[in-house]
């Protein structure tokens, strides 16, 4: 059989036909022979199937994968939002800790400006 598949990486592609009786213009497409019985699937709950082509090995297999769910995706937005949380608190005490420092800043330039002043007018 020939199998069309696009490359995931040198060792491996995703099948996209399989091809029993092959023609001359389907070998000039992208593709392996395979000279082994075709496969089919294990039924594994929650798991869907996807065949996949060993181009080293020139063998056939399945690579199981879970979908993506409405409970899932949903999970997955929760945790993005716990983590944005914690960002925008860690945020909030570092400008609260900017806003400390500036005040303190202000305050120590005010202290100085009084003694320059202080200085200048006792030096006259």
């Amino acid at each position: 059989m020939y199998v069309i598949y696009q490359r995931i990486s040198d060792k491996t592609g995703q099948v996209q036909e399989v091809i029993f009786i092959p023609t001359p213009a389907d070998n000039n497409r992208e593709g392996i022979e395979i000279d082994a019985p075709m496969i089919y699937p294990e039924i594994i709950p929650n798991l869907i199937p996807r065949l996949m082509v060993d181009l080293e090995e020139n063998e056939l297999y399945y690579d199981y994968y879970a979908p993506e769910t409405f409970e899932t995706k949903v999970s997955d937005l929760q945790q993005v939002n716990t983590e944005l949380n914690l960002i925008i608190g860690n945020l909030i005490l570092e400008s609260a800790n900017d806003k400390a420092t500036i005040s303190s800043l202000e305050e120590t330039v005010g202290t100085l400006l009084f003694e320059v002043a202080a200085l200048k007018g006792g030096a006259a």
